[in-house]
């Protein structure tokens, strides 16, 4: 799953949506605990598994590619919280510039993470999105912080090749 033309056309998405909210909200994100993210994600997991059950959406204005930048966008902000949370930006103000070299800089260690890991036996669907997002819900006193940084990589991976396959 080596980037090509159409993760630069997801990246591109993803990015001018982030900017979008960026823009409207600020950094309102960096004060709400990863697990309430994470509550976000299932809420758009759950979302697209009904669309693909019943084959169809009744809200037309909002895709399920556009569910599926939303959960990208989600996971990047917990990534982004980590990197924040690790630096003194946490407790200073943090520009949105600052936010928007970090987005960036996320994407290019998701790029490399995605072409150094062995895809060979992995089953992506939305089930085993669901499946971790559980997980992470079930462990969330007892998981790591590195542990939980990893799983939001492995969650993107399987995001974004589940987008790849609705564009």
């Amino acid at each position: 799953m080596n980037f090509s033309s159409t993760d630069d056309l997801i990246i591109s998405k993803c990015r001018k949506l982030f900017l979008e909210k960026l823009k409207d909200y600020g950094v309102s994100w960096k004060f709400f605990h990863n697990y309430s993210i994470i509550d976000q994600i299932l809420m758009k997991i759950v979302r697209i598994k009904n669309i693909q059950s019943k084959g169809y959406q009744k809200i037309k204005e909002e895709k399920i590619i556009d569910t599926y930048i939303d959960i990208i966008n989600y996971l990047i902000i917990i990534l982004i919280k980590f990197e924040i949370c690790s630096t003194s930006h946490f407790h200073n103000k943090i520009s949105n510039n600052d936010v928007i070299l970090i987005y960036n800089k996320k994407w290019n260690k998701i790029k490399n993470y995605i072409d150094c890991m062995d895809k060979t036996f992995i089953q992506f669907s939305i089930n085993n999105v669901l499946k971790n997002i559980f997980f992470l819900k079930k462990k969330k006193e007892k998981i790591l912080f590195k542990e939980l940084e990893q799983f939001c990589f492995k969650i993107l991976v399987e995001i974004i090749f589940l987008l790849k396959q609705n564009l």
